[in-house]
């Protein structure tokens, strides 16, 4: 059987050259990433057609993006399509570059038996699977759906909005195609209508490799750092969050990474409170990680009022375990509950109670601060690591 998977990968040498131009590693690279390599670590080898998720010109540097093509670790091909990198154009220009490499594939594999995995409920990827099954009609399609395209920009002008309903329609009809979808919350089978039998819940997954050694022996200090990564949105709870420091004494401080909404409010509290540190974007996801473990404890603040937090997984939960220090979080229903017998749940947003568990948390023995974080990272090392999730999604899917 031939596989053939189509995202955003990248090899590493290009990755950084994105970097340098002004794109970020983004949680839906390491995502894919993570789930290619559990692919191969289950004895699979798959050719991948992919297209980079980027700022547009000029938020970007190049106003055109050049196609290259690398050999992937597992023997397989890796090919990621060249498009012109401007607002609205660049989905024209991946569909049509993406489509036409997806066709060469299938005209050379088309007497195969194939499997087609689609990362992201994006249209261009579902278009160039489209174009696989009309040249191979017994092509297998899964489809891997980690957030719903509804909720993935909140803040879209009207007329992206009028394009992102276009989109939809699209996105509708090219479903008809898919036989088995991966879904990163249970709630989007309802979203989508899908049948019984025709999906799977796996939230996530964590690559293994990519792990720093525990922070048993790390110098403690007297200072109780708080740390928030990822999107720094208004709608996350960075408001109430800020406010709640009010509320704690001059040990604790409260650390930021990312980038988002929020920064400006971030920084004018930081002009007034020493505590409230921003680092920004860091360079690498080695950095942040390292940072994470750093910290004392950290923090997810995701509204469970908020629409889409019943149909996504935040991808930082675990990073957050991985890092072997206790993780306070609210439950939003895209979290499975299975997880709350290691996370610290955060029952609301009000300071109050966000200054009240940060306390908790903060009055913590050492033996008791090691043993809540490694409790949270074994659990994800040895039952949500990437192949034993991918183990799973084969034994649905094939």
């Amino acid at each position: 059987m031939k596989h053939l998977w189509i995202g955003v990968g990248n090899s590493e040498e290009e990755r950084e050259k994105i970097i340098q131009n002004g794109g970020k590693l983004l949680s839906a690279d390491v995502s894919n990433d993570a789930l290619m390599v559990g692919l191969y670590s289950n004895g699979i080898s798959c050719d991948s057609i992919n297209s980079s998720r980027l700022p547009t010109y000029p938020a970007y540097k190049q106003k055109r993006i050049l196609p290259y093509s690398w050999k992937k670790q597992d023997g397989g091909e890796g090919i990621s399509v060249g498009y012109w990198n401007f607002p609205y154009i660049n989905l024209l220009s991946k569909t049509r570059t993406l489509a036409k490499a997806a066709k060469k594939w299938a005209k050379r594999n088309k007497n195969e038996d194939v499997t087609v995995w689609v990362y992201q409920m994006h249209s261009p990827f579902m278009k160039a699977a489209d174009a696989v099954k009309k040249i191979i009609p017994s092509a297998k399609i899964v489809l891997i759906v980690p957030d719903l395209p509804q909720y993935m920009d909140m803040n879209m002008s009207k007329l992206k909005k009028a394009l992102k309903k276009i989109d939809w329609i699209n996105i509708q009809r090219l479903m008809k195609n898919v036989d088995k979808y991966i879904l990163y919350s249970k709630h989007m089978a309802d979203f989508l209508k899908l049948q019984d039998g025709s999906w799977m819940v796996m939230e996530g997954s964590y690559d293994a490799n990519i792990l720093l050694d525990d922070n048993d022996d790390r110098e403690r200090t007297d200072k109780i750092s708080v740390m928030y990564s990822g999107v720094l949105d208004m709608r996350y709870g960075i408001p109430q969050l800020l406010d709640a420091m009010k509320l704690l004494d001059e040990r604790y401080e409260l650390w930021f990474t990312g980038n988002g909404n929020a920064v400006e409010l971030i920084n004018e509290r930081a002009k007034t409170d020493s505590r409230i540190k921003n680092f920004g974007f860091l360079p690498s996801r080695l950095d942040l990680l390292k940072k994470q473990q750093e910290a004392t404890m950290l923090i997810s603040t995701r509204d469970p009022s908020e629409p889409a937090s019943k149909y996504c997984f935040p991808s930082k939960i675990f990073e957050y375990m991985v890092s072997g220090n206790p993780v306070i979080s609210t439950r939003i229903e895209g979290i499975p509950d299975e997880y709350f017998e290691y996370l610290i749940e955060l029952p609301d947003l009000s300071p109050e109670t966000i200054s009240e568990k940060i306390r908790i948390v903060g009055n913590m023995s050492p033996e008791q601060l090691r043993d809540k974080g490694k409790s949270s990272r074994d659990f994800v090392l040895t039952q949500k690591n990437n192949v034993e999730q991918m183990k799973r999604i084969l034994k649905f899917v094939l």
